[in-house]
């Protein structure tokens, strides 16, 4: 649900005129006037095939409100398609409330509106009434109109396209997908048109138009009512609004959706639930026939009093009728929407709801969002429009992805001259920043929120005591890697946050780690921890190290030649052969079994390490011995004398029992044997312990 915007945010733009070619045929729906789909079965869980993974993308609302206009829509369309953003996969873009006219074509005048905004409703006998007792009928016909001032129609090769369906066409030139607004209730947030009592005439429209995805909000205007118990239910809406529940009247609508695609021979659409009811519902006036009475998964949760099925929490039953579901109601940029006290703590509430096909979704994200009602921290110092910093932003987006919420922003993705505002003599852009793109493009963090398990994340430990006490989250993922969040909730101060691998539940005897924002790869053995900056995640993906034994070729007597992963077979070798001069450095090249510059005897030191020693016995080279560099990056090297002292000259040597292969750590630095480039001679350096580098995989060849 959402409140109407402070004021205008833009001026008035020019008309927008492109030049367009390759136009798949869109044609206007022309359908009668229809009431609702009539109650039926209750539902199995909605398995329309879509929104297999959170959907992704930017909605209008946050920075452009209501006066969201076609030539912002354009732009933005062209920023994300040129910035990388729909390559990420932010594939949708959607316009929120205040699209359309304020009347159907059906009208010559605006929607007729009681004292407390809502539709006035009518008698059979055409007289006003108040519909508080779930009777009333709305009269309007028609169809919806997109306002002409802020969509115009375009003729793109000679079709007259109105202002919506040229959008929609215009996103899937550019490979992407559009999505539209719409309520089940009289009218929407802004007054505008709702869809209640018009699902089939408007379904069969937004089809049409070539919509892909469908924001279904909840916004019932009227008095507050009180019941026959006495107790004041709140603002409940009037007519059907109280005799249908947000359930039956989100699925009287999907299911329109489906009936036109299927009519019509288009795609089906993607269909979210925006709003988190935060009204109750009121059973006597609930209908008997109300499919949200029945459903099993509504019976199983059970109703608190004065409530009724079908109303909040929508993480019991949304899953049920639409593809994303909000869990929460509307957020603000501060970050405290998504910690735990916010919308995180509801979201772990409801895990049930999570899977393919359908998703808790935690309302727009602000990450990179500018203010847009003034320049901020001069003409404006609210501490509502407040703009998340980067370090908050990778937290919000890290949240939602361990979540597995839709990652839809709310940013201004336009550019600094596109998202230009003046006011009292200052200009200033909401333009995303490139720092802010960055957080949205990180591949790494979306693979999680993408990730086809949808298993969403669990708590670790015992919730909070406090709202800036830190927290870990925990996600397992599709190919058994562990995602893991280290979250510090405290808005002033950094906080040492530390989980372990037993707390994780993890049982292996270590794991490979990476930190999704900043690339640091490791090993964990036993603690998971980092020091966080204010409001700030470490992010990390642990992937269970393979079993390892001490390596055959240890204390066997024989020289053995080594290559490395995605070498396509080099070994490691005296760079400059057996005639290198003492202290020489290591590279790659072609095995010759013949050359003793490439074969490597392991000796087993007493102290259960390993020393490594070359076959060369030249007037330069003798039997040289392998060591290690001090510093990640630098070239391993070899020396004529042995100190058995030397942690430098020791090397643990283990050998995975699945595939055979050899990891060689360095006991001085704990760096690993690394062969970063294929090219023959080039170095072979310690670098840090990755489970996933080729390179620090090395395989005996004799």
């Amino acid at each position: 649900m959402r409140p109407s915007m402070p004021r205008a945010l833009l001026h008035a733009l020019a008309a927008l005129s492109l030049a367009a070619s390759g136009l798949t045929a869109v044609v206007a729906a022309s359908t009668p006037a229809a009431s609702a789909p009539a109650a039926s079965a209750p539902a199995a869980a909605l398995d329309n095939g879509l929104a297999r993974t959170p959907p992704m993308g930017w909605n209008s609302w946050n920075s452009l409100g209501t006066a969201v206009t076609q030539q912002q829509v354009v732009q933005t369309i062209d920023f994300m398609s040129s910035k990388g953003l729909v390559a990420a996969g932010y594939d949708t873009v959607t316009i929120d409330d205040g699209w359309s006219l304020s009347h159907r074509d059906g009208q010559t005048t605006d929607l007729v509106k009681n004292s407390y905004g809502a539709m006035q409703l009518y008698d059979a006998d055409r007289n006003p009434t108040s519909g508080l007792d779930g009777t009333g009928f709305d009269l309007t016909t028609g169809h919806l109109m997109p306002d002409p001032a802020h969509f115009p129609a375009h003729t793109v090769n000679g079709q007259t396209l109105n202002g919506i369906q040229y959008l929609s066409w215009y996103a899937h030139s550019k490979g992407m997908k559009f999505g539209l607004y719409a309520t089940d209730t009289y009218t929407t947030c802004q007054g505008h048109p709702g869809s209640l009592g018009h699902e089939s005439t408007d379904a069969a429209d937004f089809v049409a138009w070539g919509v892909d995805f469908v924001k279904y909000d909840d916004c019932p205007y009227g008095p507050p009512i009180t019941g026959p118990d006495g107790y004041n239910y709140g603002t409940q809406g009037e007519g059907r609004e109280l005799t249908r529940s947000i359930y039956a009247r989100t699925q009287d609508f999907q299911r329109a959706l489906d009936a036109a695609s299927a009519a019509q021979g288009r795609p089906r659409v993607v269909l979210s639930v925006s709003a988190q009811p935060v009204h109750t519902g009121l059973p006597y006036l609930l209908a008997g026939d109300d499919p949200a009475r029945t459903d099993p998964v509504v019976v199983a949760a059970g109703t608190p009093a004065r409530q009724a099925p079908g109303y909040a929490p929508t993480g019991v039953w949304c899953g049920q009728v639409a593809n994303l579901c909000r869990i929460g109601g509307d957020r603000g940029p501060d970050l405290e929407g998504v910690l735990h006290n916010g919308q995180l703590q509801t979201a772990l509430q409801y895990p049930g709801n999570v899977r393919p096909g359908s998703w808790n979704d935690m309302d727009m994200m602000f990450a990179g969002w500018l203010d847009p009602y003034g320049l901020y921290g001069t003409t404006d110092t609210c501490t509502c429009h407040k703009p998340m910093n980067d370090t908050e932003s990778r937290s919000e987006m890290s949240i939602l992805a361990m979540t597995a919420a839709p990652l839809i922003s709310g940013a201004d993705l336009r550019t600094a001259a596109d998202s230009q505002h003046s006011d009292s003599g200052y200009t200033w852009s909401t333009g995303i920043s490139d720092s802010a793109l960055a957080v949205y493009k990180n591949a790494d963090v979306i693979a999680v929120d993408q990730d086809s398990l949808a298993k969403p994340a669990t708590l670790v430990g015992d919730p909070p005591n406090s709202p800036t006490a830190p927290l870990v989250l925990k996600r397992q993922l599709a190919n058994g890697d562990t995602a893991v969040l280290l979250v510090n909730q405290d808005p002033n101060s950094a906080r040492t946050v530390a989980t372990t691998l037993s707390a994780l539940g993890l049982t292996g005897p270590g794991y490979s780690s990476k930190e999704l924002w900043t690339g640091a790869t490791g090993d964990v053995t036993g603690t998971l921890g980092a020091s966080v900056a204010p409001h700030g995640v470490a992010m990390y993906r642990l992937k269970a190290l393979p079993v390892t034994v001490p390596a055959t070729v240890i204390g066997d007597g024989r020289y053995h030649g080594i290559s490395a992963g995605g070498t396509g077979g080099q070994v490691l070798e005296v760079r400059g052969t057996c005639s290198a001069p003492d202290g020489s450095t290591t590279d790659l090249n072609t095995w010759w079994d013949w050359h003793t510059s490439e074969r490597w005897r392991f000796d087993a030191n007493g102290d259960g390490t390993v020393h490594i020693t070359d076959d060369c016995f030249t007037d330069t080279q003798v039997h040289g011995t392998l060591t290690g560099p001090a510093a990640p990056g630098g070239p391993a090297w070899v020396l004529n004398s042995y100190d058995p002292n030397s942690p430098y000259q020791k090397w643990r040597v283990v050998q995975n029992t699945a595939t055979g292969a050899l990891t060689v750590t360095n006991v001085a630095t704990g760096l690993a044997l690394d062969a970063p480039q294929s090219t023959p001679t080039s170095a072979v350096v310690l670098g840090r312990p990755d489970g996933s580098a080729a390179g620090q995989s090395w395989s005996p060849v004799s």
